[in-house]
């Protein structure tokens, strides 16, 4: 028995209008989303932005220590004058007060040194004002902090490298004019109070009135608020010394700082600090 074999082809008029369809009407969304697009290519990663954005971090911590420096000396200061003055102030109500038969002062007193103390506390303040007035200026805070090689735009270094070198100018100059100013203060008025701390005609308002230490309240004439706030003032001023070594090694590490971000991006394609 054999087996007839048909021909299952088309016939030859009908092949040709047959058309195998064309790729184009097939729609590959899928594809088509998970393609990776030019935008989306990660970027370039290297040796310089590990360092930039590290010491981005130590630009950061710097400005806000740098401040809370000036603050603290801004405190101190005020602290400083605050006392001074008062015990200026209470020199002055007593000494003609005719409440004492004999003379409660000798006849020389040597105020140079709460004078300097008063204008230490000045000074401090002063320059603490102007570079917190310098350090949070609207202009200082905003500054971008992308750098070019990441997704978060083009950033142009020049600007936050002038505003941090700037900085570092005026933070040195006041760290070693505090520290100038500090130690003179306190070398001056102790090396009058220690020259006449023995005299029996002459005194400072401390060496005077801190000879009737013991009596508390029964001093006469307020001596013992006059000693207590001398004191305090020339101690405070002594303290402020250690907290101007500790700006000026803030300083030194600022001038770091700034040579590493120009290392690291350059002035014009580093990334942004925010000093």
């Amino acid at each position: 028995m054999s087996f007839q074999q048909f021909d299952t082809s088309p016939p030859p008029g009908e092949r040709n209008e047959t058309k195998r369809p064309h790729l184009s009407v097939f729609r590959f969304t899928s594809f088509q989303s998970t393609s990776r697009r030019p935008s989306q290519t990660p970027p370039a990663y290297s040796t310089n932005d590990v360092f930039a954005t590290r010491n981005q971090r130590h630009a950061k911590v710097l400005h806000w220590l740098r401040v809370a420096m000036a603050v603290i000396t801004l405190l101190a200061s005020v602290v400083v004058m605050v006392c001074a003055g008062k015990a200026l102030t209470t020199y002055t109500s007593t000494r003609d007060n005719a409440e004492w038969i004999l003379p409660l002062w000798p006849t020389s007193v040597d105020l140079r040194p709460t004078h300097a103390i008063l204008a230490c506390g000045i000074l401090l303040a002063v320059g603490s004002i102007f570079y917190l007035i310098a350090a949070l200026a609207p202009t200082v805070r905003s500054y971008p902090s992308h750098s070019p090689n990441y997704p978060g735009g083009l950033a142009d270094m020049s600007q936050p490298l002038r505003t941090l070198r700037t900085l570092n100018i005026i933070s040195t100059m006041l760290a070693f004019l505090f520290v100038f100013i500090t130690i003179f203060t306190t070398a001056f008025a102790s090396a009058i109070n220690s020259h006449l701390s023995d005299s029996t005609e002459a005194g400072t308002l401390s060496s005077w009135t801190c000879k009737w230490q013991g009596f508390g309240a029964a001093a006469p004439g307020r001596f013992y608020e006059i000693c207590a706030t001398s004191t305090a003032a020339f101690d405070l001023v002594i303290l402020m010394i250690v907290v101007e070594v500790l700006g000026v090694l803030l300083a030194g590490w600022g001038w770091w700082v700034g040579a590493r971000l120009r290392k690291a991006g350059g002035e014009s394609k580093g990334q942004g600090v925010a000093v």
